[in-house]
């Protein structure tokens, strides 16, 4: 089974249109979504769409880390996907037997991540030019120190592998995606499928 962990955050506009994009995936799935103190209408929604809701406790340090370490907690599958909320996998039964069957092939494979693409509905070359430099940086890391970078819109690992680094470094604030496959790389593989591509929706680029 693969267990899929969404960290959201005042999320309500998007999280049921990300959460039943795995309604159509025909390999056994939970969806867990994972609230980090949200104040809209999240919780309930998630609650309502997803297998299960995990809210932070009030006092918790709020965090993307936290969140997707909250949700890992409580996850059933022998691999545990991390999704940002405006993560969109296309062909998604392709996608993950694709993905699958790299695992199947290589036990020694702990971490996998894909290109990750602009959703072609918002694109526009400045967003185009961003997200090539992403996966530039990305095979450029890959080639230099031999293992697969990750960007939180998609990671997908073993879930004993993940349990075994500990999980998401929470002190971290930012590249705590990049540290945990440099960290899994310690005693396994981790790759990136070029074959794979997720779309991100740009947003905060374009508030930027």
């Amino acid at each position: 089974m693969i267990s899929i962990v969404i960290p959201v955050y005042n999320e309500e506009k998007a999280i049921e249109a990300t959460v039943k994009q795995f309604a159509a995936l025909r390999e056994p799935h939970e969806v867990i979504v994972s609230d980090t103190l949200s104040t809209d209408g999240t919780v309930k929604i998630a609650q309502a769409c997803a297998d299960q809701c995990v809210v932070m406790k009030a006092g918790e340090k709020r965090g993307v880390s936290r969140g997707r370490n909250n949700g890992a907690r409580v996850a059933k599958g022998e691999f545990i996907v991390f999704l940002d909320n405006d993560t969109k996998i296309p062909d998604i039964n392709i996608f993950f037997e694709k993905a699958l069957a790299r695992f199947k092939k290589d036990p020694g494979l702990l971490g996998l991540s894909c290109r990750v693409e602009v959703d072609p509905g918002v694109r526009s070359f400045c967003y185009w030019l961003i997200f090539v430099g992403l996966n530039v940086f990305f095979a450029i890391f890959f080639s230099l120190f031999g293992y697969g970078a990750a960007a939180g819109k998609f990671m997908m690992m073993r879930t004993d592998a993940f349990k075994k680094t500990g999980g998401f470094n929470e002190l971290l604030p930012a590249a705590e995606d990049m540290d945990l496959f440099r960290r899994l790389s310690k005693n396994g593989r981790t790759r990136i499928a070029w074959d794979l591509v997720v779309y991100h929706s740009g947003r905060r680029f374009h508030q930027l």
